[in-house]
């Protein structure tokens, strides 16, 4: 598994997820007819790939600079990708599969994104899992 599948893997999700908004109709959902574009289940296996990869990658024995470039990779790609919404909030909360990875940091890749995150997602803006990996981080990188 290399940044090459990730990026791909990202980039077949977002065109997916896009062709299904573009398709939906505006009352798909609403009263409990139809689903929601965000009830798609190419959101569930975007989810299942990514956490398989990150597995396979981790359990890989990386080079640190490699893991830097995947973790740097998925941290910034919700900025990247704010609509549709139900992609941007997804590619947020897989952030989570990225706790194995972030041991692998050396201590320099971690302060770097460490500042990175810390400009990406503000204090107000951090969710459970960003506040996990923001203390992971700031932890590594004081090592």
């Amino acid at each position: 598994m290399t940044i090459a599948d990730i990026k791909a893997l990202y980039e077949e999700y977002t065109a997916e997820a896009e062709k299904v908004e573009r398709e939906s109709k505006p009352a798909d959902g609403l009263f409990g007819m139809g689903r929601k574009p965000s009830d798609d289940p190419c959101h569930d296996r975007f989810s299942e790939k990514l956490e398989a990869m990150l597995k396979e990658f981790a359990d890989g024995d990386p080079a640190p600079a490699e893991v830097y470039e995947v973790l740097e990779y998925i941290y910034s790609a919700p900025a990247e990708h704010k609509e549709p919404l139900s992609v941007y909030w997804l590619m947020n909360a897989v952030q989570g599969f990225t706790s194995e990875l972030v041991q692998k940091l050396e201590k320099a890749d971690a302060e770097r994104l460490y500042v990175m995150y810390r400009k990406e997602y503000p204090r107000w803006k951090r969710l459970p899992v960003q506040k996990k990996i923001f203390s992971e981080l700031d932890r590594l990188r004081k090592k």
